[in-house]
């Protein structure tokens, strides 16, 4: 393909954009800032971090949305899952293999949290029991 042939189908997509965003606007696409805002109450309920994989399940989406409704979905980590694409055993599929990548990644920022709870107790414990002993050992050294 010559550059001329990239160049007019580029400019088809274009003008076959411009039609989408014109369709987009005339149907309202704007009301999937609700699915949106139900992706944003659901991290807020988990502290920005929840345990399990968030979908943007649509079938229009990528047609209809407009680009900060694409922003905020990457900003919310939103995973894609376009529905009518993929038969239903291989959306459980993904969805399965999700949720276990989502439950190691978990397992692992819970072995380093409690590792790090663990340190600090037994640090201050053994701080605690240095603090007694040279204490005990002043004193005596003082003579009190």
């Amino acid at each position: 393909m010559n550059a001329e042939e990239r160049e007019a189908k580029e400019a088809r997509v274009a003008q076959k954009a411009i039609q989408i965003e014109r369709l987009a606007t005339e149907l309202g696409a704007d009301k999937a800032a609700d699915g949106i805002g139900l992706i944003e109450r659901v991290r807020q309920e988990f502290g920005d971090n929840p345990p399990f994989p968030i979908y943007a399940y649509t079938s229009k989406g990528p047609y209809l949305l407009h680009n900060d409704s694409f922003d905020r979905l990457e900003q919310l980590n939103a995973r894609w899952l376009f529905k009518g694409r993929y038969s239903p055993q291989v959306e459980r599929r993904r969805i399965i293999k999700d949720i276990a990548a989502f439950q190691e990644q978990n397992q692992w920022t819970r072995r380093i949290r409690t590792a790090a709870l663990r340190a600090g107790i037994i640090g201050a414990l053994i701080g605690a029991v240095l603090s007694v002993a040279l204490d005990r050992l002043l004193k005596g050294i003082a003579g009190i």
